[in-house]
């Protein structure tokens, strides 16, 4: 009982079966220890299956494992009908087919662990290196077409140079972690770059669209005043103006803009209209 106590520990814990242990158990006098051992081998196998391909178990190890489930159930007729030969047999064969699939999973799992590792290591990396240099060109396609290129052509030499060095470390499986950082960080600062100056240059354009509106839209309001116009809404209109030129002195850009369509809508009330050329 001792050696059947061993086999059963063996298949629970490290869910395999060694033939010597299918042996051993095979020559025991009590025929139905047989059925526990291999009812307990059939739950490990399962729970292995389960464990590390879910409801996608591969058709050898099916057909492995149907066979070997088959067999158990032949085996506990048998014991049940007495027939201690067929008994014996039927365990042997369920035993045997748990060894192999057994066998197949360590196999495959040294394959795994083996070979795939730095593949797929290096193979996400360069994935990742694709993706940031096809953002760079991006920034530098957006940076032409602001005539921003000038101002980060040397970023932009830089970062190819940190890209073509990174493939070179990457094909002789050196380390370039610190390489992608570097580059990461040189792509951050050239984004901001870019759009910090294209939101001053947006920024100045709408001063200097408000500059040319206001320089006239004043001249207008002393016509208006001249002529008789409504005087609280002339009065309303330079309040409003000043607003603006506030707004854009302390570089509220946002500001100047909404209290524009309310000057306009004074502006009308009084009879003037402003076209910007």
């Amino acid at each position: 009982m001792k050696k059947l106590a061993l086999f059963t520990i063996a298949v629970l814990i490290f869910g395999t079966v060694s033939p010597s242990l299918v042996n051993h158990a095979y020559g025991q006098n009590d025929p139905d220890i047989l059925l526990r051992i291999a009812l307990q081998a059939d739950k490990q196998i399962v729970n292995q299956l389960d464990q590390i391909y879910g409801d996608q178990i591969p058709n050898n190890i099916q057909i492995l494992y149907d066979k070997g489930h088959t067999a158990l159930k032949s085996l506990d007729q048998s014991l049940s009908n007495d027939d201690i030969e067929n008994a014996k047999q039927d365990f042997l064969l369920t035993m045997n087919s748990f060894m192999q699939i057994s066998r197949t999973i360590s196999q495959s799992s040294e394959k795994v662990v083996i070979v795939p590792v730095s593949k797929v290591s290096d193979k996400n990396l360069s994935n990742q290196l694709d993706r940031l240099e096809k953002y760079v060109k991006t920034l530098e396609s957006i940076s032409k077409k602001h005539n921003e290129i000038d101002q980060s052509k040397d970023k932009f030499t830089k970062a190819y140079s940190l890209i073509n060095e990174i493939r070179k470390k990457v094909t002789i499986n050196e380390n370039s972690s610190k390489n992608i950082s570097e580059l990461k960080g040189l792509v951050v600062s050239i984004k901001n770059e870019i759009r910090n100056s294209i939101a001053e240059k947006q920024s100045n354009a709408i001063k200097n669209f408000f500059e040319k509106f206001l320089v006239q839209v004043d001249q207008k309001l002393i016509k208006a005043k001249d002529l008789g116009r409504d005087q609280n809404e002339i009065a309303k209109a330079n309040e409003l103006i000043l607003e603006i030129r506030e707004a854009l002195s302390k570089n509220q850009i946002n500001n100047a803009k909404t209290i524009y369509p309310e000057l306009e809508i004074v502006l009308k009330n009084i009879g003037i209209s402003v076209k910007i050329t």
